[in-house]
């Protein structure tokens, strides 16, 4: 099953001012995300409670976002949003 991947108003403004580049390896950790979004790093290791808190590089390490997985059983919804992006140029 797939997951539905959205950004916040603050993550689509970052996304404007990314290389080319960079925003080819967005895309990837994006398809990522819709398959596979629990394989990245809890943002907070030391919160269990937070676990669907997450973080994943793209971009060979330049780029990093913070997303948060959201799951309800009673109406198998699944989404991803994309709560922060950070590049390091």
């Amino acid at each position: 099953m797939t997951y539905t991947v959205e950004e916040t108003d603050a993550v689509l403004e970052a996304l404007a001012h990314l290389p080319i580049k960079a925003l080819e390896g967005y895309l990837e950790l994006r398809t990522t995300l819709e398959l596979a979004p629990w394989g990245g790093s809890p943002y907070n290791r030391s919160n269990a409670a937070a676990a669907n808190s997450r973080t994943m590089e793209f971009a060979d390490g330049k780029g990093f976002v913070w997303y948060i997985i959201l799951e309800h059983a009673e109406d198998a919804q699944r989404r991803v949003v994309i709560v922060d992006l950070n590049w390091l140029d």
